[in-house]
């Protein structure tokens, strides 16, 4: 359930990055759409790990916000978040 949300903030963010071109009208809503949705991709794994014991989600969120820029820190604090889901079942 927790990547159904990837599935609406991929396409929002990429759709918003499109229409910005547009006129001004539809630039400001729509780059301010793009900047919020981005920032929640980004901050996906720890969003995630919210419902997790504190030492867990402090571990998510810091991997993330350190080493998530680089693409494969993202992808380990979102595999960490969803393995944590598994083994909390």
């Amino acid at each position: 359930m927790k990547v159904f949300g990837l599935g609406i903030l991929i396409p929002l963010c990429a759709f918003s990055y499109l229409v910005s071109s547009g006129g001004s009208e539809v630039a400001i809503p729509a780059n301010t759409l793009f900047f919020s949705s981005a920032l929640a991709l980004y901050l996906y794994p720890s969003i995630s790990a919210i419902g997790y014991a504190k030492k867990a989600r402090i571990s998510i969120f810091k991997l993330n916000l350190l080493a998530g820029w680089t693409g494969i820190g993202w992808f380990l604090a979102l595999y960490r978040a969803l393995v944590l889901l598994v083994s909390n079942e």
